[in-house]
């Protein structure tokens, strides 16, 4: 399973329903503070450390770590936002298990020190840290935080305004919005969550092989390429050729047990030449693109396929075939101007994949209207009626129903010409096995970072579909 992933909201209602079973809120804030003093000393084991807290929960989990950090043998010095006297309710207990002084926040930016355990605020600030917080965000220095990097909301993932950067951050019970999407993120560091007795319930999580490994497709022994399904991919024109043979190619090295291009006849000896296992069949005209679909497990339209009409008239006869349809690039941005038309003929086992350019123009201001990119992701795929992988660093894929997995697993290194059409081959290869779209779309985005990654720098296009072997062996526990 992967990580689940909270709101602040949900983490709140979460806490109230264990307290409302009989666990004291006070036991709960014991754990967190053990966990964060822990998490401090075993991956900081060097250093003397300087503990903020706030006049919250997260301030008293702060107090906590810093008794537990004396304990073991670490030099600490704790600062507080307010005076001990005016804390109340469990953040007043958790500071009487401190023994040494407490200096007021102030004090702090003079006073000398080799870590900084942020303890401030959290995820779930509302407004910009001032002050001497604000002064302390800005000061360099090696700094770890609970539960979120102080000055960023958990729920947008945006810095309110001056932010803690930390190498790492610990948090309870699931992961934040913060944790995993940009901009927020970058300030997170290392991310681990710490088990305080809080069960999580969400719709939301991160990707990760745990969470779809055991339904990652293979053949049986007795299986044949038929069995494995048939993708067709779309070609563009004479000199816009390449990038369906990536997606092609990519479909073909994830398991599709046959992948055809197919062609335009102009086009035709272009791709002849530069294919040996992916079939070519010409197509010319929405009637032979409809007889072409008719045999399709799958099919994949727009990696350089035009802006055009044409391509707005395959969009449709794909669509109204039984092949469930992958629709990226140039499929998305030729119903940039009737996005409703495109809505209308869709299916749930269809997939979008568009990056954030593309998203925009199907779905307007949908990512600056939206609390954050997961909300933007499920309200776009509620409004398609299909699943929808939104690209990024910090991708998103969501199904109609509101289920939520965000892709982390990524590289900066994929930013290159040609990438995307190698996930949309990934993700209609694994489809074509008979994976459930939703499913495929997390299994690709991951496959695809981890392709990045095991490329890193100097990575183009052609690069990635050639890691897929040994990725796919890893998984599946075999030999590369």
């Amino acid at each position: 399973m992967g990580r689940p992933i909270l709101t602040p909201q949900e983490m709140r209602l979460a806490e109230q329903a264990v307290f409302a079973a009989g666990t004291n809120s006070f036991d709960v804030m014991q754990r967190a503070g053990e966990a964060v003093a822990e998490f401090v000393h075993t991956h900081w084991p060097d250093g003397d450390i300087q503990v903020l807290c706030g006049p919250g929960g997260n301030g008293g989990d702060g107090f906590i770590a810093a008794a537990g950090l004396a304990r073991r043998w670490r030099k600490v010095t704790v600062f507080c936002a307010v005076p001990v006297a005016d804390l109340q309710g469990d953040a007043a207990r958790a500071a009487a298990l401190w023994e040494g002084p407490v200096g007021m926040l102030e004090e702090a930016l003079t006073a000398p020190h080799e870590l900084v355990v942020d303890a401030l605020y959290g995820g779930g600030l509302s407004r910009p840290l001032d002050g001497a917080a604000a002064a302390l965000a800005a000061r360099p220095g090696r700094v770890i935080s609970v539960d979120v990097p102080s000055g960023i909301d958990g729920f947008t993932a945006r810095p309110l305004g001056p932010c803690f950067r930390a190498e790492g951050t610990l948090t309870f019970a699931a992961l934040r919005p913060a944790h995993v999407l940009l901009p927020a993120a970058a300030f997170c560091g290392a991310v681990m969550v710490a088990d305080i007795g809080v069960p999580a319930q969400t719709r939301a999580v991160e990707n990760s092989p745990a969470l779809w490994g055991a339904a990652l497709p293979q053949p049986g022994q007795g299986d044949y390429k038929h069995r494995r399904g048939h993708l067709k991919v779309v070609s563009g024109g004479m000199s816009s050729t390449g990038a369906a043979r990536l997606s092609a190619r990519a479909g073909l090295r994830a398991g599709a047990g046959l992948v055809t291009l197919l062609s335009p006849p102009s086009a035709m000896m272009v791709n002849a030449a530069h294919l040996t296992a992916i079939m070519l069949s010409s197509v010319d005209g929405p009637e032979e693109l409809a007889e072409a679909a008719r045999t399709a497990t799958v099919a994949v339209i727009g990696p350089a396929a035009g802006v055009t009409p044409q391509t707005r008239v395959n969009v449709g006869v794909l669509l109204k075939s039984a092949a469930r349809c992958v629709l990226d690039a140039d499929a998305l941005t030729v119903f940039a101007d009737a996005p409703a038309a495109l809505f209308a003929q869709l299916r749930p086992g269809d997939v979008l994949t568009p990056h954030t350019g593309e998203f925009e123009r199907l779905f307007g201001d949908l990512l600056s209207t939206a609390p954050n990119k997961i909300e933007a992701g499920r309200l776009a795929a509620a409004r398609a009626g299909c699943v929808v992988l939104l690209k990024g660093a910090d991708t998103v894929i969501a199904e109609p129903e509101g289920k939520v997995v965000v892709n982390t697993h990524a590289t900066r290194w994929l930013a290159t010409a040609g990438s995307g059409d190698v996930l949309a081959g990934i993700l209609a290869g694994l489809m074509t096995q008979g994976v459930d779209s939703f499913t495929a779309a997390a299994m690709a985005a991951w496959i695809h970072g981890e392709a990045g990654r095991r490329v890193g720098a100097g990575l183009i296009a052609e690069d990635l579909e050639t890691q897929l072997p040994d990725i796919l062996s890893a998984l599946h526990g075999e030999p590369g």
